[in-house]
This record gives structure tokens, sequence and C-alpha cells, in this order.
């Protein structure tokens, strides 16, 4: 019987969120694995989903958020910000992957 994918992936930070070890590592299995794609493909979009949610939830509660380009995520930018955000892999187990990506759209957006 096969081990689900989860069972394989490194371990959340110890507070329960996602962690950089495991977007890397689920990013290294999607090449080869449909589930570990699939898996890549639902966290990054509930991701950019998520954040272009509350900008507007934000928007039409006051906030002022302004944003010269639209928000884009991809794996590859993921990444990238991942790595940037956390060189060091001792602490890729105890850094959550979420905030970084989610800042690093901002960043990219020229959101202020």
């Amino acid at each position: 019987m096969a081990t689900p994918l989860m069972a394989l992936a490194a371990p959340t930070t110890s507070t329960g969120q996602i962690s950089v070890a495991q977007v890397v590592e689920l990013s290294s299995l999607a090449g080869a694995d449909p589930n570990a794609r699939m898996t890549m493909i639902a966290y990054l979009a509930g991701v950019g989903e998520a954040t272009g949610f509350m900008v507007g939830e934000a928007k039409q509660r006051g906030a002022s958020v302004q944003c010269t380009r639209d928000f884009n995520l991809d794996e590859n930018t993921a990444l990238a910000a991942v790595a940037a955000a956390v060189p060091d892999r001792n602490k890729w187990t105890e850094s959550p992957a979420t905030p970084i990506i989610i800042a690093d759209m901002f960043k990219r957006a020229g959101c202020r």
C-alpha cells in the first residue's frame, strides 16, 4: 500500500504552519509525483486566492492598499522567495513559508 504524500513530507513548524522545508520538498517531488504536483498547485492557488481576497476585504473595510501591478504567483517565484528569505537550510523546518510568499507577492505587485 502506498504511503500518503503528507506522511513523507517535511514537518510543519512547531506552531503548525506550513514550513519552508515542506514547500521546497513538495516542489522537488512535484516533477515526478502527480499527487505532489496537485498538492503544490492547490497550496499556491490557495495562498494566491486568499491574498487577493484579503486585499479586497481590507479595501472594502476602508484600508488604503495601493498596488501598481497585479498579484501573480507560481512555483518558481514561491521557491525564489522562500530561498531568499531563509537561505540557511537548517532554519527551513521552523520558518513558515506562507507569510514569506505573501510578502513577496506584495513586493512584486508594488503594494504600499
